[in-house]
C-alpha cells in the first residue's frame, strides 16, 4: 500500500533523460494522486513490472512527452491499461499539454519557471502549483493560456531566468 492506495488509478511516466515533462507533470501527479514514474529504454521492463503491479486494472498511464521523450516499445508494453499521451511540438506544447489535462483555470494561481534549465522549477515544484514553462518569448499557445487569467502568476528565478519581454 502506497501514498494510502492498494493500486493506483493513475500513474505519470516521463523521461529520464531530460527534467521538463517530469516537473511539469508534478502537478497532474498531485491532482491525480499519482506517482511520476521515470523511464528510459534500458528500463521499460522495470517500470512495466512496477505499473503491473501497482496500477489498477482499468487504471490510466499517462505518458509526457512525444516518442523521443518516451519510445513506441514503452508505450506497447503498457498497452494493457488505459494509456494516453500528453504531448506538443516541443517541452513548452506538451506542458501545455499537461496543465490542460491537470484541469488548470484562469483563476488558479500559477508559476512561470525557465524552460531551459531545471533548478527554478525543482524548487518551485514543492508549492503543489501548476508551472508554465517559458523561453525567450512566449509562444502564440502560452500567450492564449496566459490571456484572461485572472490568478496570481509568479514568476520564478530572476530576469537572467525568465526574461522582460515574458514578464511584461
Amino acid at each position: 500500500e502506497e501514498l494510502g492506495v492498494a493500486k493506483f488509478d493513475t500513474v505519470i511516466v516521463a523521461s529520464a533523460l531530460n527534467f521538463p515533462d517530469a516537473l511539469t507533470g508534478s502537478y497532474l501527479a498531485a491532482v491525480k494522486d499519482a506517482p511520476v514514474l521515470l523511464v528510459n529504454d534500458d528500463v521499460i521492463a522495470d517500470v512495466q513490472a512496477y505499473i503491473t503491479e501497482n496500477l489498477a486494472a482499468d487504471g490510466t498511464v499517462y505518458i509526457l512527452g512525444g516518442t523521443a521523450a518516451v519510445s513506441e516499445e514503452f508505450e506497447a508494453a503498457v498497452s494493457a491499461f488505459q494509456v494516453k499521451r500528453l504531448k506538443g511540438s516541443n517541452r513548452y506544447g506538451t506542458n501545455l499539454a499537461i496543465l490542460e489535462e491537470a484541469g488548470v483555470t484562469a483563476d488558479q494561481e500559477i508559476l512561470v519557471c525557465t524552460g531551459t534549465n531545471y533548478a527554478d522549477s525543482l524548487s518551485a515544484s514543492a508549492t503543489g502549483l501548476p508551472m508554465l514553462m517559458v523561453e525567450k518569448e512566449l509562444t502564440a499557445e502560452q500567450k492564449a493560456f496566459l490571456e484572461g487569467r485572472t490568478g496570481k502568476i509568479t514568476i520564478i528565478g530572476g530576469t537572467g531566468a525568465v526574461n522582460e519581454a515574458v514578464e511584461e
